[in-house]
């Protein structure tokens, strides 16, 4: 590619480019995207000071002077992230090419970026289509259609717009890698549509387009009951410009495949797949398949709702595995351990049997043995597939448009033979985001937590939200999904997942404001701490992404939520206002659901949850509404005072631990009371409880923050590190991969309740933290928590600006901190020390390094201002 001519700097680079978050995304529905980009540089201090963009239709085209779509000119900023397209309107399908050079801190230029690239899909409304929906009304159809092309394209767009899931063939291959796409939405509300660009996938003559369609959210629950349909349309444009379109109608040909759902997709009833080995059709989508015997397609009559690009990564697979462990059980029965909890599909080669036996998969999270019998339980949910063999060459199940959360398959009736390890592998399917972090310690139990959470986040994010649980529910819990939210945040890049997510609570709100539990798939359990997830992701991802749009989209649904609230207010006290639930903490170790303290954590919660509506109505300018929020809370917090706590015991409630917090971390407790009261706290927690947790889901995320927030991370290390019941080290002494939805293990093993704990590691032990009055990481917080008994802390946290680095390690004369800063951002580092001339910086007393400043001390700590670069602090 040309450059124009400028000073170049070898030492300084622009990378990792993203469209609203993405790399290179094909068909996304915002006609002004934002754009970003990272800086990298070799040294400290390291800034940009301005920035070009180019765009073009054609990647020859990025240089000054013959950009067709936009040149930005140079830009006087340090801002890369969020950078909205200010170019030509663009046209569907067509690709826009785009690349950017920066100026640094010295006003010298970088080299053009290597360029990337997106699409624009704008089919959002039925008008807008050709294509008409069809289906064959059967769970898991073939559906095709064959075309002639005079030559291959030079450009071509398939849009697809199903209900269910769907896979996409041309000419017999498969397009893509994605499963069970589209991701789940409130489909009465909203459906998705996916782009592929198959260019390459079509040739001169005949082609064959083909669409196996599968069950999944169209059958209940997501506001629609049909069987699976789609309609698509092929855009092709050829070498001279002709456009042809090729769309879904009543000329297609459709036949039930050999695949059947079997389950009622529900509660506990999610089920699996019936797979027919003598109805195969291997060659169904190919050119030369005679599909003369099928028979039409049928029209399907859908609701004109709005049609989106999901705007997120898809589901894929990410690990194939193979099993641990195959043991025969009794005669025909094996019990399969794929010696780790995952979330996906398997493959299992049979030995032969008759046409028409039918083998049984039965998949479970937990397998107990029973002493007195050959076989023991499974707790499979109900989660069960089944193969019918054809009676000849391989007998090969393979899941298809149904997945199963597990560990342990338990297989039945299973003809003479045997089964090894190496005739079963396992697809691990997950939601497709970059990890985040990286963590390690001198606590080994501390490091397997760590690894606990990021995997069990993995397993439960397939469908493009967070549910609690695949193997049961698969509902988005907003309880589960704010519990831990702040860990997602620290251990996988997640902007793009929650602006899809929250979007889907947007969807399922109700006309006066009322905010379900569960969404996407609205409805179900809860209490205002589930619907309270809309306001804290809102806020929690501008903190660690910047993004003030998506505190603009969602703040009004917050704000309508919170006018609900209060006009159940009854003498000041939140009286129930959201459905027929009402819980507070969830899961503790007191039972499931802790009705007793439900009214002190409910009242408390509501006064925290109205002071971060104030903030986020702060970030977009709504002060009035902000000094309402604050008003309504302070009314709040002197009633739930008044209406719970016993001045003679200096406690609200029962007494509990979350009865203390709660009103700690909401700020219910007067100020003059907050050390009688925190005394009580850490008396029941260290004394009575001996440093092991009495809460649940929400208690233990919202105590977690504030023990942290207090830099009390002691408290926070005597029931993180602890292997005894309740604990995450009990459930890794007890075999467990994934966290459990339990802490004694009853109910699912693969749950999104505990995993609250995994944000301390990053922000905790390794300080790593967004600054609020710079969000994004444009400013970073690093304030490690030098805790007794943990000697090191290595970790790291990629932002959008590059890789913050904190790692730590205690030395016989003081303490070591080794601190990277990604170039175009800052911190503020917090370093041990008693006077500020203990402290040296790579070598130097902090009055001689560069780009370091010195700003006070506060509780044992030198406060540092840096830019980006490299520095080693020692402390004695």
């Amino acid at each position: 590619m040309m450059t124009p001519h400028c000073d170049v700097t070898t030492a300084v680079a622009v990378v990792a480019l993203r469209t609203a978050g993405l790399v290179d995304p094909v068909g996304i529905d915002v006609a002004q995207p934002r754009l970003s980009w990272r800086m990298e540089s070799d040294w400290n201090g390291a800034a940009q000071s301005a920035y070009q963009v180019l765009c073009a239709t054609e990647p020859k085209l990025l240089r000054e002077g013959a950009a067709d779509l936009w040149d930005s000119g140079k830009i006087a900023s340090d801002e890369s992230q969020h950078i909205r397209y200010q170019g030509k309107a663009l046209k569907r399908g067509v690709r826009c090419h785009w690349t950017v050079r920066i100026w640094d801190e010295a006003d010298v230029a970088t080299e053009w970026a290597a360029p990337a690239s997106w699409t624009f899909f704008d089919m959002t409304r039925d008008r807008d289509w050709q294509a008409k929906w069809i289906t064959d009304n059967s769970s898991s159809p073939w559906l095709r259609t064959t075309t002639e092309l005079k030559a291959a394209p030079a450009r071509a767009m398939i849009y697809v717009n199903p209900l269910g899931y769907f896979q996409l063939f041309i000419n017999g291959t498969r397009v893509g890698e994605d499963e069970f796409a589209p991701h789940v939405g409130q489909y009465d509300k909203r459906t998705f549509c996916i782009t592929y660009d198959v260019t390459d996938c079509l040739r001169p003559g005949r082609n064959a387009i083909g669409i196996w369609l599968g069950s999944g959210w169209n059958k209940t629950g997501a506001g629609v009951s049909v069987e699976p349909c789609v309609r698509a349309q092929l855009e092709m444009v050829a070498a001279d410009g002709e456009a042809t379109t090729l769309i879904t109608d009543e000329t297609w040909r459709a036949h039930p495949s050999n695949r059947s759902y079997r389950g009622k997709w529900c509660w506990n009833q999610f089920g699996g797949e019936e797979h027919r080995g003598g109805e195969e059709l291997p060659e169904w989508a190919d050119v030369e398949f005679d599909d003369s015997g099928w028979a039409a397609a049928t029209l399907a009559e859908m609701p004109d709702t709005p049609v989106s690009a999901e705007m997120l990564q898809r589901s894929r697979v990410i690990e194939t595995i193979q099993p641990a462990a195959v043991t025969k059980l009794e005669p025909g029965t094996w019990l399969v351990d794929m010696g780790k909890a995952m979330t996906g599909t398997c493959e299992i080669q049979l030995p032969s049997g008759p046409a028409g036996h039918t083998v049984t998969m039965q998949f479970g999270d937990h397998y107990e043995a029973a002493p007195d019998k050959a076989v023991g339980d499974i707790n499979s949910f109900n989660q069960v597939s089944s193969y019918v063999f054809r009676g000849s060459g391989d007998e090969i199940f393979r899941n298809r448009f149904n997945y199963a959360s597990f560990r342990y398959i338990l297989i039945t009736d299973v003809p003479k033979g045997e089964l090894a390890p190496a005739d079963i592998k396992s697809h691990f399917i997950t939601l497709d985001l970059p990890v985040a972090s990286t963590f390690s310690c001198s606590d080994e139990t501390l490091n397997r937590i760590h690894a606990m959470m990021e995997h069990t986040l993995r397993c439960l994010m397939l469908g493009g939200y967070q549910v609690d649980c695949h193997s049961r529910e698969r509902y988005g819990y907003g309880g589960d999904g704010q519990s831990s939210l702040d860990t997602t945040l620290c251990l996988l890049r997640s902007d793009t997942l929650y602006r899809k997510w929250t979007r889907d609570w947007l969807d399922g709100q109700k006309a006066d404001g009322e905010l379900t539990y569960t969404s996407p798939v609205s409805g179900h359990g809860g209490g205002p701490f589930w619907c309270g997830f809309l306001p804290a992701a809102t806020l929690k991802h501008y903190h660690h992404y910047g993004d003030i749009d998506l505190v603009r989209r969602n703040y009004p649904a917050i704000k309508r939520w919170l006018e609900q609230a209060q006009s159940k207010v009854v003498d000041g006290l939140q009286a129930q206002f959201c459905g027929g639930w009402f819980l507070g903490d969830w899961a503790s170790p007191k039972g499931v659901n802790d009705k007793e303290n439900a009214h002190v954590f409910i009242q408390a919660y509501m006064v925290y949850v109205l002071k971060q509506a104030a903030e986020l109505a702060d970030v977009i300018g709504e002060t009035a509404d902000a000094a309402t929020f604050r008003e309504w809370a302070t009314a709040r917090a002197s009633a739930a005072h008044a209406d719970g706590f016993d001045p003679a015991g200096k406690r609200y409630g029962s007494g509990d631990q979350v009865t203390y917090v709660l009103p700690l971390v909401a700020g219910v407790t007067p100020d003059d009371l907050v050390e009688d009261v925190f005394a009580g706290f850490e008396k029941q927690l260290m004394v009575e409880d001996k440093g092991h947790l009495s809460t649940g889901l929400s208690g233990t995320y919202l105590m977690i923050q504030y023990l942290q927030s207090i830099e009390r991370h002691d408290l926070i290390y005597s029931f993180a590190g602890k292997t005894t019941y309740p604990s995450w080290g009990y459930m890794l002494e007890n075999g467990a991969t994934a966290t459990w939805e339990h802490w004694e293990g009853v109910r699912s093993r693969i749950h999104n309740c505990y995993n609250n704990i995994g944000s301390w590691f990053i922000q905790g032990l390794a300080g790593i933290r967004p600054d609020p009055a710079k969000p994004g990481f444009k400013h970073a917080i690093i304030r490690p928590a030098f805790v007794d008994g943990i000697d090191y802390v290595n970790a790291s946290h990629d932002t959008l600006y590059g890789t913050i680095q904190s790692n730590w390690r205690r030395s016989a004369d003081g303490v070591t901190m080794d601190v990277i800063i990604p170039a175009n951002s800052t911190a503020t580092v917090y370093v041990p020390a008693k006077a500020v001339s203990d402290v040296t910086v790579n070598g130097q007393s902090l009055g001689e390094a560069d780009h370091v400043t010195f700003v006070r001390m506060e509780k044992g700590r030198a406060v540092i201002e840096v830019g980006a670069g490299r520095y080693e602090f020692r402390a004695r």
